[in-house]
């Protein structure tokens, strides 16, 4: 019924709603035996894994649970994380099956919270997992107040340490032990390979695309250590010249003689350095190309209310997310050119600009 109702209020038409619950409600199973369908089952939950609608439905059912957050926001019973005073609260980040929710540390607006998400497991059939959940307090957040949270939404674990689409939670301290991980995800993986029995052929497509682009994900986000990068080129430089599994073999040529273009004499490898650069400059042009964006809005809020971020100078106490994108800007801008329009936004004797085509 919860499909039903949800469908309606988005403006789904009765009859195509009405198709949609009887390809959920029709389900029924049969049991071979000896190549023989026997019996008949009728599952309690009509969707099913690998079935084709139910991405479509649980984006449906997600729309609603969306709606019972911003509906309490709006009403005060739930009040989202704001990292600066005109940024727009969050109170919710859904990915697939990661789900990350934010509200004040108080017994009332977590009660609110896990009423909402206790409805909508009534209604999907998804369940909250306790044992898998876990709470990230603010550095202020006395202990009592923890215990007592803990105790209201049956969570025992505090976050912090673990990962979110891959990611660190929580960046502090050593930015070395922070990513350690991408440098033992890439030795695991190069490790695996037989350096023996691959040909130079082989080594070089499994390294341009598997090991360069292993941390391609987390060096789009932040700025890798130095010492992280020459440790990475270092395990795929020592499988380029190796000639057996867990040697360096001898090193006949500089690396950065290899990362050359192809059309230039070299082998065409990535500088992982610079490729971090790269990935990160893109980053930046999507603040200034989507600046509607949540992740522009958030960060314009916090480090550049009324200028560009190709502006900003220095900031009071940024994250490392934002100094990662900040390391990017020089890269950026010595590529940047701005396309003459109205001529409002640009600077004619300071910005580097080509004229329009007509």
């Amino acid at each position: 019924m919860k499909i039903w109702s949800s469908g309606l209020k988005l403006g789904f038409a009765s009859s195509w709603v009405q198709w949609i619950m009887l390809c959920i409600s029709s389900v029924s199973y049969q049991v071979l035996i000896n190549g023989e369908a026997k019996g008949k089952i009728i599952p309690s939950r009509g969707l099913r894994q690998g079935y084709p609608l139910s991405p479509f439905l649980f984006i449906i059912l997600t729309e609603a649970l969306i709606a019972q957050i911003q509906g309490a926001e709006e009403e005060g019973r739930i009040t989202g994380l704001r990292i600066a005073r005109s940024c727009p609260p969050i109170s919710h980040l859904l990915f697939a099956d990661d789900s990350l929710f934010f509200c004040k540390a108080d017994v009332l607006q977590c009660g609110e919270l896990f009423k909402i998400i206790k409805c909508y497991g009534v209604a999907s059939g998804q369940q909250l997992n306790t044992a898998k959940s876990s709470i990230f307090f603010g550095s202020k957040v006395p202990q009592a107040t923890r215990v007592e949270l803990k105790r209201t939404l049956g969570i025992t674990k505090e976050g912090g340490m673990g990962t979110y689409l891959g990611l660190p939670e929580k960046i502090s301290g050593s930015k070395k032990q922070v990513f350690a991980f991408v440098q033992d995800r890439l030795s695991k993986r190069i490790n695996s390979w037989s350096a023996r029995l691959l040909s130079r052929g082989g080594k070089e497509v499994l390294i341009k695309s598997v090991a360069q682009a292993l941390p391609t994900y987390v060096m789009s986000c932040f700025l890798l250590p130095q010492d992280i990068i020459k440790k990475l080129q270092s395990a795929i430089s020592n499988f380029w010249w190796s000639n057996k599994q867990n040697s360096r073999g001898l090193h006949w040529i500089a690396w950065d003689k290899i990362c050359i273009p192809i059309e230039k004499g070299g082998l065409g490898f990535r500088d992982l350095q610079l490729f971090n650069l790269a990935l990160l400059a893109k980053q930046l042009w999507r603040l200034l190309y989507y600046p509607s964006s949540l992740l522009a809005r958030i960060l314009k809020s916090r480090y550049y209310r009324n200028t560009s971020p190709l502006e900003v100078e220095k900031s009071n106490a940024p994250s490392f997310r934002w100094r990662s994108i900040m390391a990017a800007k020089d890269l950026l801008q010595k590529g940047l050119r701005r396309t003459i329009g109205t001529g409002e936004t640009t600077l004619v004797w300071r910005d580097q600009w080509i004229p329009a085509e007509h």
